[in-house]
Order: structure tokens, then sequence, then C-alpha cells
């Protein structure tokens, strides 16, 4: 049996938790996560030594990452893949812009730790020009969170909802058709949350959320066919 690793849906809370917002502190939603889960025991997930130095923290504020912080946190989550490389050459190249400096002293604010998330998470499918399209469409000036459509985390909660939906509560096997659907008619289902939206905002952060699911699954589909093959040329005679 594999480590235990956080849902999507688990990550919303937690990141919600290092924001300051809850009643729970980021230690107590792990330790939560891991006990809905009666298959796995709290040391199938291994914990980055920072959830210790915060839980000593009395003040409750937005808890700012280092990106090696940033690499620990994005593992502890099912279906992603984090490198300390990979977010270095991210921040200092790739998305440059789209990210900034560091928003709290020398540490990355949450809402900036959401938006690499979100890019690991597309970029299975697309390259960095499509993701600095897709980040401007959903969140304008990115440094500016006032004049996003939705907010980084709000985003991430979306279409944590929806693969959680798929993946979780879902029969396999599902053929492309059949997932586009479902996907389709789970997103649709959230339109409440965003009533304040537009509908053609709506429409706009929709098939965003509909791609991004497909992108995260394309990215587990690519990690499994990997480790298919390295397991299979291991035990060749």
């Amino acid at each position: 049996m594999g480590a235990f690793k956080l849902t999507r849906i688990d990550m919303t809370s937690l990141l919600y938790s290092l924001k300051g917002e809850g009643d729970l502190t980021p230690l107590q939603l792990l330790n939560l996560s891991v006990k809905k889960d009666k298959h796995h025991e709290l040391d199938e997930l291994i914990i980055p030594s920072f959830f210790e130095r915060l839980e000593r923290r009395k003040q409750k504020s937005e808890h700012g990452l280092s990106t090696n912080e940033i690499v620990e946190l994005g593992n502890l989550c099912e279906l992603t893949s984090l490198k300390s490389t990979a977010i270095q050459n991210w921040i200092k190249r790739d998305i440059k812009d789209m990210i900034g400096h560091p928003e709290l002293g020398k540490k990355y604010s949450i809402d900036q730790v959401v938006i690499l998330l979100i890019v690991r998470d597309l970029k299975s499918v697309f390259d960095f020009d499509a993701i600095r399209t897709i980040l401007s469409a959903l969140f304008n000036t990115i440094t500016d969170r006032t004049d996003d459509i939705i907010s980084p985390l709000r985003f991430y909660e979306a279409y944590a909802h929806v693969l959680d939906f798929i993946y979780h509560h879902t029969p396999f096997p599902l053929k492309e058709t059949n997932l586009r659907e479902i996907t389709e008619v789970q997103t649709d289902k959230l339109r409440e949350e965003f009533a304040e939206l537009s509908q053609h905002q709506w429409r706009l952060i929709k098939g965003i959320i509909s791609s991004t699911v497909f992108s995260v699954f394309t990215s587990h589909l690519q990690s499994t066919a990997q480790e298919m093959m390295f397991h299979t040329l291991q035990h060749q005679d």
C-alpha cells in the first residue's frame, strides 16, 4: 500500500488554513484528512517539518512559503509531482511575470502558491504561452488580486470538486466522451457558487475548469504509463 496522499479537496482546506482562514490549524487538518481514510495511518503521510513550526505560532495569519516548502506542500497531494528545479525555473523564467516577487517578505503568499499548483496541473497539456494566456484570462493582472475574475484559491477549489467526483465517485473504465460529459455536468453544478459572475465570465471559467480537469487526468495517465514501462523493463529477462 502506497503512502497516503491528500485529495485536492483536502488540499483546498489546507490552503485556506495556511491563508489564516478557518478554525483548524494546518497540522490539525492534515491529521483529520488521514483519519477520514480508514486504510491509512498518520505516519503514512510524510508531514513536512514546516507544519510543526507553523503549529507553534500563536498568531492566526497567512503563512508564506519558500520554494522548497511549496514543493513539499504540493507533493502531499494525489496526482501531483513537483520538483524544486521546476518551481525555480517557473518563477525565474517561464512565468516570472505571472508570479512576481515574493509577497510576504522572502516567502510566497498562498495565492502565489496556488497559482504554481495550477500551473503544475496545466503543464501536462499546455505550453507556457498557453498557460500565461489562461492565467491572464482568469486573474487579469496577476500581481493585483483586486481585478481577478475568480481568486486563485476559488478556482483551484472549483476544479478540485469536479476531480473529486470523477476520481472518487465514478465507476471506471470511462470513455473519453463520457468523461467529458461528466466533467461538464459537474462543472455546471458549481454555477451557484459563482453567482456574481456574468454569463460570459462563467462560460470562460467553466471551459478552463473542464480543460484543467482533463489536464490533471492526462498527467495521471502519463505517469502511470511511465511507471508501468519502468517496472516492465526492470523485470525483463
